[in-house]
């Protein structure tokens, strides 16, 4: 009972809380959210552009408007559709830089999903019209038998429904602590949607507060968007991932108190940790009087609420904005009121009244009171009114010059306060070469150049909000779509587990947690327009340089201007010729295209170089043979040479005398004188003995 008593008591002191930061918020933003109404109408709602004390004065009389203004509006917001900012996701460290492409093409899937440029289209216009406008991102199931969510971004039309924390000075409002989304419904919708809710109680309390939150007939219903204060534990783990504790034991279904447990288990160590002062991002329903829903946990630390402002500036410590309309109202109703002016002088100049004497048409006023509206071939008068004094009219009244200056001068006015001239009208200026028509365009754009930056200062806040969601939205195992600049479609499955050949070890693929990154906001003209501008150059170039180009790098352009095209049938030229350029090896083949193949020797080619091989080995053998020709003749010449001196040694040379022989004198016996000598054959053959011993 106590347990029960005390969550009424913090469920009421919640509540009181709330409605007292709505009631700072909506007194905060109210006199400039009743301006930026005022100043949408202005250029939107025929009729707005005249001042309701004018308009009483003048009653009846015509009350024109020419609304000058309403085309430099569109201007800005149309160039701004040509010249889109883009979202870019950058690795902070050389390792995430395949991590952040594939972060990269999952946002440009979410705003290709969401239709995103859209929300980002109502906003801007907002923005330039009343000075705010704003989108929101939230988190939905992909379909009704899915059970993995999805990010969206969505539009909100109704930007002045959206109250940010006053406290908050950063331009994007992150710095808020809270915020609120409300709308009207009906009563019987209220019932509908939500047949827990008592409005008996509601219809009871009669404070101030409560007040707020009726209107007849209409309850009002607010998202309740706050931070709740929170201490957090940042582990830094083993296998790179920085994480908190509160969010692994998320992920894991566990306790937080269980983190080191189950991390011990999965073998990961932490490697540091410190305390941090964080804070959980949560919403309710309430209409004011009780809560709706129970809280619901935002998977991102940031309240995801973009606004666009058109020029913000910090006044005395408030915030005060406006767009492109509110300095320029005074110059548009001025124009509207002299030009009015000017259209009814020369309305009443063909209708001078007539002088006449009463007595004369006494009989005829019908005739004469609708004299200026009907067309009547005559006027009667009394034939008793004498001759010569008949009704005439006045002098015609003139159109004054000066009232058509004056509604040119307000023309002007508005081009000076704008920025935006003829040329960046379209209209004919001074200008008239094409270098200074372009000049004084970029002069135009220029001055209006903060509305552009503004909104990609909201879609870089909006672009870290998604990098922050997606690792908690898209947290299991599932196949991703990823889109390129170009709109090219890849299909990659996230924490993808294989194993490394080389340790053996299990490795987690495309896992965008260990990532790092940062975001960056690039403005120039959209990719249709750059393919548009790629195929102007590149046949320029083809026509001007074409047969001075060697043919594959003129086939190469040629192929680039064909792929930019969007005419019906360039796919399939896109493709044929894509083919053709990849079997001539100009282009490499991309995955699943087959390399081309190796060229077929051409027979008259293969005859002249054998022709040309034979002739070379002629040339070679003649060389060779001359070499050697060469070298005997000069050995023949250095004999020659060498001849003289050689036979001058030997004449100088005498031969040894021979040693006296010892035996000469002495006779031999005949036997020993006399040796057989050995047959022709070489051996020497024994005489038969006839067995016996000689």
């Amino acid at each position: 009972m106590a347990e029960s008593r005390t969550a009424g008591n913090r469920a009421d002191a919640a509540l009181d809380e709330m409605r007292k930061r709505y009631t700072i918020a909506s007194e905060a933003c109210r006199e400039l959210y009743d301006m930026a109404s005022e100043d949408e109408k202005f250029v939107t709602v025929p009729g707005a552009q005249w001042d309701s004390k004018l308009k009483a004065r003048r009653n009846d009389r015509p009350m024109y408007e020419f609304p000058k203004l309403a085309g430099h509006v569109r201007q800005v917001i149309n160039e701004m559709r040509q010249s889109r900012p883009q979202g870019k996701v950058r690795g902070t460290e050389e390792g995430d830089k395949a991590l952040a492409e594939l972060m990269q093409g999952i946002c440009r899937n979410i705003e290709a999903v969401s239709n995103a440029e859209q929300a980002y289209d109502i906003a801007f216009e907002k923005a330039v019209k009343g000075g705010f406008g704003v989108w929101r991102i939230c988190t939905d199931y992909a379909s009704d038998d899915d059970f993995e969510q999805d990010i969206f971004i969505e539009a909100a039309r109704n930007p002045r429904a959206v109250k940010f924390d006053p406290a908050a000075r950063k331009i994007d409002k992150r710095d808020g602590l809270f915020a609120f989304v409300e709308e009207l419904i009906p009563c019987s919708q209220f019932e509908r949607e939500h047949p827990d809710a008592d409005l008996s109680d509601f219809d009871a309390d009669g404070s101030a507060d409560a007040v707020k939150w009726r209107e007849a007939g209409m309850i009002r219903r607010a998202e309740y968007w706050y931070k709740e204060p929170k201490k957090r534990r940042l582990l830094s783990l083993s296998d790179g991932r920085v994480l908190h504790a509160d969010q692994i034991a998320k992920e894991a279904g566990i306790k937080d108190a269980g983190v080191d447990a189950y991390l011990a288990q999965a073998g990961v160590t932490v490697q540091r940790e410190r305390e941090v002062d964080g804070h959980i991002v949560r919403m309710r329903l309430t209409n004011g009087h009780q809560w709706l829903t129970e809280p619901y946990d935002f998977p991102s630390k940031f309240i995801p609420l973009v606004p666009v402002y058109g020029n913000i500036e910090d006044i005395d410590g408030e915030d005060y904005w406006q767009g492109m309309v509110r300095p320029n109202k005074d110059q548009q109703r001025l124009h509207n009121v002299h030009r009015t002016a000017v259209v009814e002088a020369v309305a009443k100049a063909p209708k001078a009244p007539f002088i006449v004497k009463m007595k004369w048409i006494a009989k005829y006023l019908r005739f004469w009171n609708n004299a200026n509206s009907e067309d009547y071939p005559y006027l009667p008068i009394d034939d008793e009114a004498p001759d010569g004094a008949m009704p005439a009219r006045t002098q015609q009244a003139e159109v004054p010059v000066a009232l058509m200056q004056l509604a040119a001068l307000d023309n002007e006015d508005i081009k000076a306060s704008t920025g935006q001239f003829n040329a960046s009208l379209g209209a004919t200026s001074n200008e008239t070469s094409g270098v200074a028509i372009s000049q004084r365009k970029q002069q135009g754009a220029t001055a209006t150049y903060n509305y552009i930056d503004n909104l990609g200062y909201a879609i870089r806040h909006t672009y870290e909000i998604l990098v922050d969601m997606i690792p908690r939205v898209l947290d299991t195992p599932r196949v991703v779509r990823i889109l390129g600049a170009d709109g090219g479609e890849k299909w990659k499955r996230l924490y993808q587990q294989v194993e490394d050949p080389q340790t053996g070890q299990i490795i987690t693929l495309n896992d965008i947690r260990k990532g790092k990154y940062d975001v960056a906001i690039t403005v120039g003209p959209s990719y249709a327009t750059q393919r548009m501008e790629a195929v102007d150059a590149f046949t320029q170039m083809l026509g001007q340089m074409g047969a001075s180009l060697p043919p594959p790098i003129a086939a190469l352009m040629a192929y680039t201007a064909v792929k930019n095209m969007d005419l019906p049938g360039s796919d399939e030229l896109d493709a044929a010729f894509r083919k053709i350029l990849v079997a001539q090896g100009v282009i490499p083949p991309a995955e699943g295209e087959q390399p081309p193949e190796p060229p077929q020797p051409d027979p008259k080619a293969q005859a002249d170089a054998g022709k040309t091989a034979a002739q070379a080995q002629l040339y070679s053998a003649q060389a060779e043979g001359q070499q050697l020709e060469n070298m005997t003749v000069a050995q023949q010449l250095q004999l020659q040479q060498m001849m003289p001196q050689l036979l001058a040694q030997l004449q100088s040379m005498q031969p040894p005398t021979p040693p006296p022989d010892p035996m000469a004198g002495m006779q031999m016996p005949p036997q020993q004188m006399e040796q057989p000598q050995p047959p022709q054959g070489g051996f020497f053959v024994p005489e038969p003995t006839g067995g016996m011993p000689a």
